[in-house]
């Protein structure tokens, strides 16, 4: 597309998908443990979704339901609808309270319905509908123009800012719907012209029609179709396709064809509903081609048109069910369908993994050998470097690094008592640590008693003392001053204990390296520690007594370790620096002298 044609319209750039990771997806379905394509329609579904995510191993989580209503002139000048213009309103309605079919799928799946009055003639009685309304309704085609220009670029505008809006909240996903009583007859005209196939071809009977109406909105269709093929004769291909929509279209419509451009641009797919959003991804093609990529037909409608849009578009629908109710139900009764197939190439072994013998190895082999990496680029290279789960936003993942770099050992602590349920939280963090073979060596001892707390301190004051010993005197008088605990100035501290028998002789994983079992525990006070920060707590790490001391003060077993006291509590400061590094103890090593590239002691770039 021109500057110049891009210029009348604010179309978002939709780059194509990858298709070597098409390729390298199919390659990762053939090693699965099922005959060679074996899940039909569902292979190159779930290949598509990979291709749009730039991922081998696509998923999808986080799905955004919108539907867009709008009212049209011809179904108020002309009896071409078995419904009156009213019930537009009145089923947005419907859709918002939740009890439209749309709004009940919409709820069973968890998903949010967002309704956006994009054209209605009314004002909408609903306070959860979101008014963006560019006109009340559009003018009757038949006699003129459905919408203005400045309507049309509206129209598409409001479809691009509710997708853009459901994507910066996490959205990976769109399914749309719409509600318009004449919208069909809309559908069908843009669909002879975006197709240059004859009207009596297209025209069905809509929610229900009667043939008498059916041959007047023919009649309608046709001259509206003649009208506009004869004034956009000498119009350049873009203004065609503008003026197409402006001349037979709707409000809804054009706002669902900026909302598959928008979700395309972010490289999010679109689940299409019937007829109506068929057209709209009709003319959303013809402004910018690469839009098919990201759509995803949830099922074929009985409508003549629609079958012939899906055809051009080459889409295969997932579902056909007869639907004829519109609003989003037929892509809504895709999603478990499409979710379905992503969970099967996630979570069914390989050939490989299951040590199960691979029949179709040299299928794969040739299949693998035909994605070759662009020229120049690096085979390694040759699938963008994205993760199979998203299931964290950016704040979260933000988040998750935040607390890593936040975490600091306190030994300052307020006297406050900390709520229950945070110190709850905290325990059971440590509790989902990993742990080799699952053996989850660990045991949580929560001490709040004082006169337990201050044996403990006793003990680890000897140790302290004892452990200055072999610093020249200076750096000795140093330490000494250093505070290393606040067992008794801390509301809780909580002893984690690590049991090496836990899990039986023979852990799995553990032959070798018996000490996995302190590692797990380690992960176990890692997991604390972060979740601790998080909850605004402070915790320090005591570490300084005579494992026999702790054993006796908190009645142990022998052969369990007490491998850590953490007191926890609330503190006046979390410092931007660890403590003993703020001392002038020492210095965080230099991370290049700590990172090695394959072998030991080699800094070669990774």
């Amino acid at each position: 597309m021109s500057d110049r044609d891009r210029n009348r319209m604010t179309i978002p750039f939709v780059e194509p998908v990858l298709d070597a990771v098409t390729k390298q997806s199919q390659a990762r379905l053939d090693s699965l443990t099922k005959p060679l394509g074996s899940l039909g329609d569902l292979e190159p579904l779930i290949c598509q979704i990979a291709a749009i995510q730039g991922r081998i191993i696509p998923t999808l989580t986080a799905p955004g339901f919108l539907v867009f209503a709008a009212d049209h002139g011809i179904a108020k000048a002309h009896a071409v609808s078995r419904y009156g213009a009213e019930v537009t309103e009145e089923m947005a309605v419907n859709i918002a309270m939740g009890t439209s079919t749309s709004a009940v799928l919409a709820r069973q799946y968890g998903m949010a319905t967002r309704v956006v009055d994009v054209g209605v003639s009314t004002n909408v009685r609903h306070p959860r509908v979101v008014v963006r309304k560019v006109g009340c309704g559009t003018a009757d085609f038949s006699a003129g123009p459905a919408m203005s220009d400045e309507q049309l670029r509206e129209a598409v505008q409001v479809g691009v800012d509710e997708v853009l809006r459901l994507v910066e909240q996490g959205c990976d996903c769109i399914l749309l719907g719409e509600m318009g009583i004449g919208n069909t007859s809309s559908a069908s005209a843009l669909a002879a012209c975006l197709l240059d196939l004859p009207v009596d071809a297209l025209v069905g009977v809509g929610t229900g029609i009667d043939e008498a109406s059916r041959r007047l909105k023919r009649e309608l269709i046709q001259q509206s179709v003649d009208s506009w093929r004869a004034g956009a004769e000498n119009a350049s291909r873009h203004e065609r396709w503008e003026s197409v929509m402006a001349r037979l279209g709707g409000f809804e419509l054009a706002a669902m064809s900026g909302a598959m451009l928008a979700a395309a641009s972010r490289k999010i797919p679109v689940v299409l509903d019937g007829l109506l959003t068929g057209a709209s991804a009709l003319w959303a093609a013809k402004l910018d081609a690469n839009v098919t990529d990201y759509l995803i037909a949830g099922h074929v409608s009985p409508e003549p048109a629609h079958a012939a849009i899906l055809d051009a578009l080459g889409k295969k629908p997932l579902l056909n069910l007869s639907l004829r109710v519109g609003e989003g139900t037929g892509a809504l009764l895709a999603w478990p369908v499409i979710t379905g197939a992503l969970r099967l190439m996630a979570e069914t072994a390989t050939f490989e993994d299951a040590r199960v013998t691979n029949p179709h190895v040299a299928q794969r082999e040739q299949l693998t050998a035909d994605v070759v990496p662009p020229e120049g680029a690096k085979a390694d290279c040759l699938i963008p470097c994205t993760p199979v789960g998203r299931d964290f936003t950016q704040a979260e993942i933000d988040a998750v690094y935040k607390a890593i770099l936040a975490r600091r050992d306190i030994r300052v602590f307020l006297p406050d008592k900390l709520p229950d349920d945070v110190v709850d939280r905290i325990l059971r963090a440590g509790h989902h640590g990993p742990s080799v073979g699952y053996m989850q060596p660990w045991n949580f001892v929560v001490i709040q008693d004082k006169q337990v707390l201050r044996a403990l301190q006793a003990v680890v004051e000897k140790e302290r003392i004892r452990a200055g010993e072999p610093y020249p005197d200076a750096k000795r008088d140093y330490y000494l001053r250093l505070k290393v605990e606040g067992l008794v100035e801390a509301p809780i501290t909580i002893c984690v204990t690590n049991d090496p028998t836990r899990g039986g002789p023979h852990v799995l994983g553990r032959n070798t390296i018996p000490e996995t079992d302190l590692m797990s525990t380690a992960c176990a006070i890692e997991n604390m520690w972060l979740a601790a920060r998080a909850e605004g707590v402070a915790m320090g790490w005591v570490s300084i007594y005579e494992k026999d001391d702790v054993r006796k003060i908190l009645g142990i077993p022998d052969h369990v370790d007490p491998a850590a006291l953490l007191t926890i509590g609330y503190t006046p400061h979390f410092p931007e620096i660890p403590l003993l590094e703020r001392a002038g103890w020492g210095t965080r090593r230099d991370f290049a002298e700590v990172v090695f590239a394959n072998r030991w002691g080699n800094r070669e770039s990774l």
